[in-house]
């Protein structure tokens, strides 16, 4: 009898720890989430893809990944051509549908 009382007196007793530890992580989770919703709040402005000066023309499309022509030519030589980001040249322009028509200015 007096193990039976030892063994229910146990169980409650992990019973209870285990719902302090589930207490415990859903606190931390709801901390973390509050830190990350305040954190992107007060960020100033959103952030946006580098645009970069130079880009390979490869198989009817544009791969704009470069800052300088030396470092296009390096990866376009044997595979493509070099030639400016559109989007820079023209910012105001709307986006061309047809990745081709982009592909066919003038390459360097």
């Amino acid at each position: 009898m007096c193990q039976n009382h030892i063994q229910s007196k146990s169980a409650k007793l992990f019973r209870e720890l285990l719902t302090r530890i589930r207490t415990a992580r859903r606190s931390l989770l709801a901390a973390v989430a509050l830190g990350m919703a305040v954190s992107a709040s007060l960020s100033p402005e959103t952030a946006h893809a580098q645009e970069y000066p130079w880009c390979v023309s490869r198989e009817s499309y544009l791969h704009c990944f470069y800052k300088t022509q030396e470092q296009c030519q390096w990866t376009a030589s044997g595979i493509g051509g070099c030639t400016l980001n559109p989007r820079l040249l023209f910012p105001n322009k709307p986006r061309d549908s047809d990745p081709r028509a982009m592909s066919r200015s003038k390459t360097y």
